[in-house]
């Protein structure tokens, strides 16, 4: 088979495309959003190639990110640098990618290596400095950061958004009880009880103390509700042993959804206010926040 006829590049074109990537280089260095910066990423160079989609996906720090759709035909890259893994990227289009096009991306993909890597160094500095050492979920910092971007998301797509708040009944007694390396049991109890009632795309929060928040992308109203009362009735049917002793305990919650005036602090505030009614109420229940009047779960 006869080789490709290779392009020979004049100094005119070259200058071009040093140019091109200069420009694509300077975008990309402007973020160190991962999501934000995969999402430049494609739209730039979308700008200079026809594509269908992209994905990109890293298992530490996890990340998911798809733009566009999948097609027939992809490119798939394992990308690194300086012998360091930066994740997979994958472009996607309805017809084969010809060798010049082939050759064009993965120059592009150079522009990309540098500004990746500087993201993921962030994200992970900022995952770890978002966790909350006790239990490993993320804490109050990490809600109060993407909670209105979580927002502004769900806006953007026209998609629910729900709010899930809820605490430990009576936690003093326990600390009180048993002491406070038997409450910090049932702090761990409790969260793994919630993360397993919940979704892969469900996020919880510790707030503070014995109080948690669960962000709930895609859900309305009544899923939300819903699933709170699976988180309330999963812990009250715990039993845990710890240090020898044997402890049981319930939680409260409220839950709000997003209405078209929300801000982060109107939303959580309606959460919260909904988890003071079912304290009142007499703990152990889920109380679901609306505009007029609230609805209980016993």
């Amino acid at each position: 088979m006869a080789a490709a006829p290779v392009h020979a590049f004049d100094r005119t074109e070259l200058d071009s495309i040093s140019d091109d990537h200069a420009r694509l280089t300077r975008v990309l260095q402007t973020t160190l959003s991962l999501p934000l910066l995969l999402e430049l990423f494609y739209t730039e160079l979308a700008e200079r190639l026809p594509l269908d989609g992209l994905s990109y996906t890293n298992p530490e720090p996890p990340c998911d990110c798809r733009h566009g759709r999948r097609a027939r035909h992809s490119c798939s890259y394992n990308l690194a640098l300086s012998g360091a893994g930066l994740g997979e990227l994958v472009v996607y289009r309805r017809h084969a990618f010809t060798g010049e096009e082939i050759a064009r991306l993965e120059n592009y993909l150079c522009c990309l290596l540098y500004p990746l890597r500087n993201a993921l160094l962030y994200h992970a500095a900022l995952a770890q400095a978002h966790k909350d050492p006790l239990t490993g979920i993320r804490n109050r910092a990490a809600l109060e950061e993407n909670l209105a971007s979580e927002i502004a998301l769900s806006r953007r797509h026209g998609s629910e958004l729900a709010l899930i708040v809820f605490d430990l009944d009576n936690f003093k007694r326990i600390n009180d009880t048993h002491g406070h390396q038997r409450g910090d049991c049932a702090i761990k109890a409790a969260v793994q009880a919630a993360l397993d009632c919940a979704r892969d795309s469900d996020n919880l929060y510790r707030y503070g103390g014995e109080e948690f928040v669960m962000l709930l992308r895609n859900t309305e109203a009544r899923g939300a509700c819903m699933l709170a009362e699976r988180i309330r009735s999963s812990i009250e049917n715990l039993s845990i042993e710890c240090d020898k002793a044997r402890i049981r305990f319930t939680v409260s919650a409220g839950v709000a959804s997003l209405l078209a005036d929300d801000s982060a602090d109107s939303l959580f505030d309606r959460a919260d206010r909904a988890l003071l009614q079912a304290k009142e109420k007499g703990r152990n229940r889920v109380v679901c926040a609306n505009r007029s009047s609230p609805d209980s779960i016993a």
